[in-house]
Parts: structure tokens; sequence; C-alpha cells
């Protein structure tokens, strides 16, 4: 397995491959090429885990191209001296897969999209990040997305063959079903990377506006990511509003942080599927999200007066509004509040690992 993010460090695609290659290696024998200093104790023993760091490499760091390259380079050399049935690459960043093509011709590979990027907020990357994904598509033996919607960006966007692509969502920790929900009214939390796509911009904003109507409201954003410093410096100036730095492997510290929530918020421009949400849902806490094209969460995971509210994105003023009203009307809360906690479409990462196990030994046989 090849993935940018591993535990410790924080992400979807990291928790996802981490506890899909705990499961399998009881009976097979698995490799995770990642980042990260090489000196890092990992969580377990069984995985066999090869870290790079990318600050060896004397690369620029705009736009993070000591990771896009150094990892790339590093997976290559990796892969280039060793055998393997399967390789499920990570397809972010693009030229991993590359390295992975270059270094094994002959061995299947399987590209995990657990981020779909359409788009871009730069044009040049936007441009160069179709062309890679074209050829990506073109010469893998197979494609594993996280949710349906990710699946239709792929046929419609980039022209993918729906037969070559396999929709196997995230999975639930059963400790985050089985806490105890214990929320402080008013206790607002957002969970997820602190990157310029996520939007918190939006929900500070609608902080500061419900903060005039609801004195005793708090909110706690919990992550990491580039604008986390300007996050930070936010909580110094908004009264109620607390910043708290992400560990993955602190995932006990996580359920008790959103058990004595009482509201999860999110403005994503986009979420593949929106792992931190699921979690939150599945202890049984609502949502408030905004409406956008590529959120596959708004689709798959939240319905609209269900579990949770699903409001007009770039609007602060409505994700306040929503925010208003679920606190005062109690009965509205506690209705969406069972609906999200005995929700039955949610995967076990057994039950995870189990299809992608077929999936392995379905291209390994080819």
């Amino acid at each position: 397995m090849v993935v940018e993010r591993f535990p410790p460090d924080i992400g979807g695609s990291g928790i996802r491959f981490y506890n899909i290659a705990e499961r399998l290696s009881q009976n097979h024998k698995i490799d995770i090429f990642t980042l990260g200093p090489p000196n890092i104790k990992d969580s377990t023993r069984i995985l066999q885990v090869h870290r790079f760091d990318p600050n060896r490499l004397p690369l620029p760091t705009y736009y993070g191209l000591n990771r896009v390259v150094s990892y790339p380079i590093s997976a290559f050399f990796q892969l280039l001296f060793r055998s393997y049935d399967v390789i499920d690459v990570d397809v972010w960043p693009f030229l991993t897969f590359f390295s992975a093509k270059f270094a094994k011709p002959r061995t299947p590979i399987i590209v995990s999209w657990n981020v779909v990027w359409p788009f871009s907020f730069h044009k040049t990357i936007g441009r160069i990040s179709n062309i890679l994904a074209h050829a990506i598509l073109k010469l893998n033996t197979c494609n594993i997305t996280v949710s349906e919607l990710a699946k239709s960006i792929l046929v419609r966007h980039l022209g993918a063959n729906p037969k070559r692509i396999i929709v196997v969502p995230n999975g639930i920790e059963q400790k985050f079903s089985k806490a105890k929900l214990e929320p402080q009214w008013g206790r607002i939390i957002y969970v997820g990377r602190l990157e310029p796509q996520k939007r918190l911009d939006l929900l500070l904003e609608a902080f500061k506006i419900i903060k005039k109507k609801i004195s005793n409201a708090e909110f706690h954003i919990i992550g990491c990511g580039s604008i986390y410093p300007k996050v930070m410096l936010a909580s110094k100036k908004i009264k109620g509003l607390t910043v708290h730095s992400a560990r993955a492997y602190k995932r006990d510290e996580l359920i008790n942080q959103l058990a004595k929530s009482w509201l999860f918020v999110s403005a994503s421009e986009f979420e593949s599927y929106g792992l931190a949400l699921a979690e939150a849902l599945s202890l049984g806490l609502p949502i408030v999200l905004t409406q956008t094209p590529y959120n596959a969460a708004c689709r798959e995971l939240v319905k609209h007066e269900h579990n949770g509210l699903i409001v007009e994105h770039n609007k602060p003023e409505a994700i306040a509004e929503a925010i208003e009203k679920l606190y005062k009307d109690r009965e509205f809360w506690e209705r969406l509040s069972c609906n999200a906690k005995y929700a039955t479409h949610f995967y076990s990462w057994d039950q995870v690992a189990e299809k992608i196990e077929k999936v392995y030994q379905k291209i390994g046989k080819r």
C-alpha cells in the first residue's frame, strides 16, 4: 500500500489504509510506503511501515513540492527491489502512481480515489492534474472510490469506465458508535483538515453571528493543516473559539471531544466521503453542513431534517440560522440525534476490509 498520509499523521485516507491493512495483515503480508521521519514508532508491530522523510530533498516548499516530488521518488526505489501480488496506491499525489507503474510494470495496480478533485484552486495545477488523472485511469488495473459521488465524478469529468470502478465506503470504529453522547448545549465542533477548501472562514463568520445571539455558544476546531496558524490567530480574537491540534493516534481523545459536543458543522467545498462527519453521526451528533455539488456528505451521509440540516453554501447567516434553530428546538435536535445514532447504512472496518480483500484476490489472480 502506497499512501502519503499514514498515522500518526492525520488524514482520512491514512486512517482508511491503516484500518484495512491492520485487519488484512492477519492473513497477508502488508507493506506500507508513506512519508515521515523513519524513527517514528508505529502503533502496531504487525504492519511493515517504510517511511521516507520529504525534507531530505532540498526542494522548494511551494505547493508542497518537497512532498509531491520526494514521495514518488522514494516509492519508486522502495518498490523496485520488492515483489508484490497487488499494489494499492492512494491517488494523491498523482505522480506516485507512475512511480509504482514504472517500478512494477507487470504488477496489478489498484488506485484508491480517497480524494476526487475534478477542479483546482490553481488553474495550472488543475490542468496538470486532469492530464495525469486521465493517464492514471488508462494505465491502472482497477479503481476504488469511497462514494457513489466520487465514482460519478470519475465517469462524468474524466471519462472513466464505470465497470472498472468499485465503490467501497469508509468504515466506522465501534468505539465511536458505542460512546455515550453527553452534549453540552451550545458546544459546536468541527473536525478535519485545516485547508482553504474546508471553508473555515464561513464557519467562523457564522459563529460570530451565533455568539451574539447565544452567549454560552462554544466553537471547538480540531485539526491540522496549512491554515492552522490563521485559525489559531482567529481564536485569540473570537470569544468562545478554541483550536485543538489533531493527532491521528489520539482517537479516544477525539471521541471525548465529540461526545461532549452538541453539534457538528462543516462548510467544505468538496468531500469524496467525509469520514469525520460519519464518525460524528455514528455517535449521535447532528450535522449542519452547506450544499455544494462535490460534497458526497450532502448526498450520502446527511439527509436534510433527518439527521442534520443542509443549508446554502457561501452564506454564514444560513449556517447561523440553522444552528439557532436547533438550539431553540430541543425536541427537533433529539430527533435528528436519534436518527443519526441508529442509522444502519454505515459499514464497520471489518466489513470494509473484507470487501477490499476480495478485490485484491480477484485482481491478483489476473
